[in-house]
C-alpha cells in the first residue's frame, strides 16, 4: 500500500510523528505532505491565487506552505504523480474531533481530500481534556491502537463515496473498550461563539460549552462516557436525495418574470 500522511497542526507536530509510525507499521511506502505551520480550523480551504512553497524536508517528507487540503492535491498531483496514494490518513490530531465540528476541521478535510481524488481517507485525532485551562494531551491510545484501528476501517472502506474520521478516548489503552462505528454529533446549534479577549476590542472565536443534548449512540458520548474508539463513516456525496426524489426533481414553475 501506498500511504500519503497529512495533518492540519504541522508538519513537526508530534501527532504526525505518531501518525508515521503507525503507518510504517502497515507499509514500508509512507510519504508525508503536511502543512508549514498550523492549519487547524481552516477546513477545506485551499490557498487560491498565491504562490505556495514545497520544501523537501526529510526522505519522503515534505512542507507545503499551505492547507491540509493543498497539501492532499500536492501529494496526489505531484509529489507522487507516478503512483498515486490508495491511502489518505490524516492527523494524528492533537484533540478530538467531534460533532458538527467535523465541517471545519482541517484533519477531516485532509482525508476528504483524499477520498476525492479516490483514495481511502481517514481522519483520525487523539482526545484530550480542554477543561480547566489544561492543555496536556498522551498520543498512548492512537499509538497503542491506531494501526489496528486503520486495519479495522479498511477491512469495510469500499472507497467511492465514503471517507472516515476516527477518534481516540483520553484514557490508558487498558481502559479502551473497542472500536464502535458511530454517527457524529449533530449539535442542537453550532457550538462555536464569539468572545472578548483581555486586549480591547480584540475576540475570539471558541467552543465555550458543548451544546445540549447530546445523543447517547453519537460520536461524543461514546467516546468520552464509553472510552471506545469512534468510527464515523461521512459521505461526499451531501445532497438531499430524498427531498429532489420527493418533488421528483421540480419546484413550481410559472415562466413569468417580475420587476
Amino acid at each position: 500500500m501506498r500511504i500519503l500522511l497529512t495533518n492540519d497542526d504541522g508538519v513537526d507536530a508530534p501527532g504526525l510523528a505518531v501518525l508515521r509510525e503507525i503507518a510504517l507499521s502497515l507499509s514500508d511506502d509512507v510519504w508525508v505532505v503536511a502543512p508549514a505551520h498550523n492549519q487547524s480550523g481552516t477546513g477545506h480551504r485551499f490557498t487560491f491565487g498565491y504562490e505556495i512553497a514545497l520544501e523537501e524536508r526529510g526522505e519522503r517528507i515534505f512542507a507545503l506552505d499551505g492547507t491540509p487540503a493543498d497539501c492532499v492535491v500536492a501529494g496526489v498531483t505531484h509529489v507522487l504523480k507516478d503512483k498515486k496514494p490508495d491511502i489518505v490518513l490524516s492527523g494524528v490530531n492533537r484533540g478530538q474531533n467531534l460533532g458538527d465540528i467535523v465541517h471545519c476541521s482541517g484533519t477531516a478535510a485532509g482525508a476528504r481530500e483524499g477520498a476525492l481524488h479516490g483514495a481511502i481517507g481517514i481522519a483520525l485525532s487523539q482526545g484530550m481534556d480542554y477543561s480547566n485551562g489544561r492543555d496536556e494531551i498522551s498520543w498512548e491510545c492512537a499509538r497503542a491502537f491506531g494501526a489496528e484501528t486503520v486495519e479495522s476501517v479498511l477491512a469495510l472502506a469500499r472507497g467511492g463515496e465514503t471517507y472516515f474520521n476516527v477518534n481516540f478516548p483520553l484514557c490508558l489503552p487498558e481502559d479502551v473498550s473497542g472500536i464502535r462505528l458511530v454517527p457524529h454529533q449533530r449539535f442542537s446549534r453550532s457550538p462555536f461563539e464569539l468572545y472578548p479577549s483581555d486586549n480591547a476590542g480584540k475576540h475570539f472565536v471558541a467552543i465555550l460549552q458543548t451544546p445540549k443534548p447530546l445523543d447517547p449512540s453519537a460520536d461524543f458520548h461514546i467516546l468520552h462516557e464509553d472510552n471506545a474508539i469512534t468510527v464515523t463513516p461521512l459521505l461526499l456525496q451531501q445532497t438531499d436525495m430524498a427531498l429532489i426524489e420527493r418533488y421528483d426533481g421540480r419546484l413550481p414553475f410559472s415562466g413569468r418574470t417580475r420587476v
